[in-house]
Parts: C-alpha cells; structure tokens; sequence
C-alpha cells in the first residue's frame, strides 16, 4: 500500500521564505518562551534579538507590530540620551512596567 506524500502549500512556502512570515513568527516564538519561564518576564533588547534569532536590522522592521511589549526606560541617574528598549513576554506586563 502506498501512501500519498502531502504537497507543500503557499504557507509552507511562506513559513521558510517569506520575511514578513518568518520573522513576526519568531519574535511570537520568542515571547512564547519568554511567558513559559515568568508571565512578567522581559529582556532588553539586544537580549530579545538574540533569543528571537533574529537581527537588529529585522526587529527594526518589525517592532511597530509589537509595540505593546515594549517599553522605553532609563535607569535612573542616566542622561536622557541613554534610554533603553525592553521587550516583555505580554503586552499586559508592559502596561503595567509603563504605568
């Protein structure tokens, strides 16, 4: 008996291929993780990148689709030019990092 192997669809395609399918996906892999270790969890950004998989340039195309989860910060002390993207696993936590 012979199975009949399944073709490979236009999502298939997209999910390997298209950049706008691909890296939305991974920053989504990435905040899945993140919400599996702490519901509050957070990177800074250069940490999200690296646990996304994804470079800088990427996630610059990208981050007005997530602005939810990030939150603009400076520790205090710091100059005004020194503020800080954080990437956090809900945009529920951000909103409650933001105040």
């Amino acid at each position: 008996m012979t199975t009949k192997q399944k073709g490979k669809t236009l999502a298939d395609f997209k999910g390997i291929h298209d950049r706008n399918t691909v890296i939305p996906a991974k920053i989504r892999a990435a905040f899945a993780q993140m919400l599996t270790e702490d519901k509050e969890n957070w990177d800074y950004e250069m940490d999200f990148v690296k646990r996304a998989g994804i470079s800088m340039a990427d996630l610059s195309v990208f981050r007005e689709l997530f602005q939810a989860h990030v939150v603009e910060a400076r520790a205090p002390g710091r100059s005004v030019g020194t503020t800080r993207r954080i990437w956090f696993a809900s945009p529920k936590a951000a909103a409650e990092a933001r105040g």
